[in-house]
């Protein structure tokens, strides 16, 4: 290359550099910003579950006592040490889901950046960050951050293995796979399919065999006390099953589709219109250079396809946020055909495939921007702060009737008992009452009533917002009848 040529492409080479490191500090901070920001509101019905069931309980329940999916067991040993050393705070158990999230972001980033370049990082950590489901998970405090990361490490330990055979990257591989099956045991579906990909390479076959056996033994006496309870929550009512007739497509409409347009916990009814939908995420999914060798697709695919055909064939009812960790490999193949399709626009005419990245892009940052807004500045669910108000404002005395889907959270934060009206005949003592009461409800699961005394002469309304779950709590401090 002679001298004027190479000085003629140096500015563009630095602007470019400096383009790249730009986006990466704007996302990187929207990253961070959007899981750490308001981790001290009061806990949703779900944490609550967790928390007083099990991080509360301590090791035994955890380990041995009662299995129900909310008991993300490694989630909840963690949190227990957290709290038995430092006492309990919502920040601190957020922190354990908020910062493993964080780091998978990082980890898949990074290794996209190397092995496709700039704009395959970049895409993918714009999706991660954007996705409302994710948003909405990785903040709880639950196990979902968590498995995101082991989700994260398993994939590229099995990618780098398939390139370079080394050891480490076995070890890693099963390490991400126990830590994720702790916590979901589900997640063990899909670690088990990748660990089969790994085995059909010659040059891995023995220590992904040894890696694996060893893998699987911890992970079978982890749940050995829970194996009743694993079976019999398979079959909680919960969640929606997979439609047969749909189970081809469930790997984007139900899991995909989900992750990127809402943070609502039913699965999408599949139909022509998703179906136009599937095909449009297919076609951007299609280009990824990931996806032109058999390996590496069988290690982005292998673990998505398992875990969903597992759960048709078991019936087995679920929800979107079941299935968070498999965004990892889809939002790869989906962010690196996304940069490969907007790369080969820059050398030709802009195609269907370039109109409908942009267009995807696009409505990604219109759907998530509302969401990020709002979940970083209102609590889930506002019950800690209608609870606060009502122990300030109302007599210790005064009845409190709870018409809300949850009444033992209310309970928690109250640290007394509540009434729980459900019939008309019960709803109408709340008016009947001789002195001061209280009435909360959500407008959320339960049908809508009226109660007539809460537009009585002297009653005060306090309505209390939340991003999820009917988005308010209302309190009512209903004074006597005259």
């Amino acid at each position: 290359m002679n001298e004027p040529a190479a000085r003629g492409r140096r500015p563009d080479g630095r602007a470019a550099t400096a383009l790249v490191t730009a986006l990466y500090v704007v996302f990187g901070s929207l990253l961070c910003w959007s899981r750490f920001a308001g981790l001290n509101h009061g806990y949703s019905s779900d944490e609550l579950m967790t928390v007083r069931g099990y991080v509360s309980a301590g090791p035994h329940e955890i380990l041995v006592g009662h299995y129900i999916p909310n008991n993300h067991e490694l989630f909840s040993l963690l949190g227990w040490a957290t709290t038995s050393i430092f006492g309990e705070s919502e920040v601190a158990l957020r922190l354990w889901s908020a910062i493993p999230f964080v780091a998978g972001a990082i980890i898949v980033t990074a290794w996209l950046h190397v092995r496709l370049g700039a704009l395959s990082g970049l895409l993918f950590l714009f999706l991660a960050t954007a996705s409302p489901l994710l948003l909405d998970i990785t903040r709880q405090a639950r196990g979902y951050g968590l498995a995101f990361l082991a989700m994260a490490v398993l994939v590229v330990a099995a990618l780098e293995a398939i390139r370079f055979q080394r050891s480490w990257t076995i070890v890693a591989f099963c390490g991400a796979g126990v830590i994720g099956t702790w916590t979901l045991p589900h997640f063990g579906i899909a670690f088990a399919a990748t660990g089969l990909v790994l085995l059909t390479n010659r040059d891995l076959r023995r220590p992904a065999a040894i890696g694996l056996t060893a893998s699987f033994l911890a992970c079978i006496a982890w749940y050995a006390p829970h194996l009743d309870d694993l079976m019999s929550s398979s079959r909680q009512d919960y969640g929606a099953r997979i439609d047969g007739a749909w189970v081809v497509t469930a790997p984007i409409d139900q899991i995909l589709m989900p992750g990127l347009r809402w943070i609502d916990e039913v699965l999408v009814d599949p139909g022509l219109g998703s179906l136009v939908l599937v095909a449009a995420l297919a076609l951007l999914i299609g280009s990824s250079p990931l996806l032109r060798t058999r390996d590496s697709a069988l290690v982005l695919g292998a673990g998505v396809v398992a875990t969903v055909a597992t759960l048709w064939l078991t019936r087995t009812n679920v929800a979107p946020r079941f299935f968070s960790f498999l965004l990892v490999p889809l939002l790869i193949a989906l962010a690196s055909g996304i940069a490969a399709i907007l790369a080969r626009a820059t050398s030709r005419p802009a195609g269907v495939r370039t109109v409908l990245a942009v267009t995807s892009l696009g409505l990604v940052v219109l759907i998530s921007a509302p969401y990020t807004w709002s979940i970083t500045r209102l609590p889930r669910e506002s019950i800690q702060d209608a609870a606060a108000t009502i122990r300030t404002v109302a007599r210790p005395t005064a009845p409190v009737f709870a018409y809300v889907p949850y009444p033992r959270d209310l309970e928690f934060y109250l640290g007394r008992s509540v009434e729980v009206p459900r019939q008309p005949d019960e709803l109408r003592r709340v008016c009947q009452a001789e002195g001061e009461v209280v009435f909360v409800s959500q407008p959320w699961l339960l049908p809508p009533v009226s109660v007539p005394c809460t537009q009585r002469e002297g009653a005060r309304h306090i309505r209390f917002r939340q991003y999820a779950r009917g988005e308010e709590v209302n309190v009512w401090f209903i004074p006597p009848a005259r």
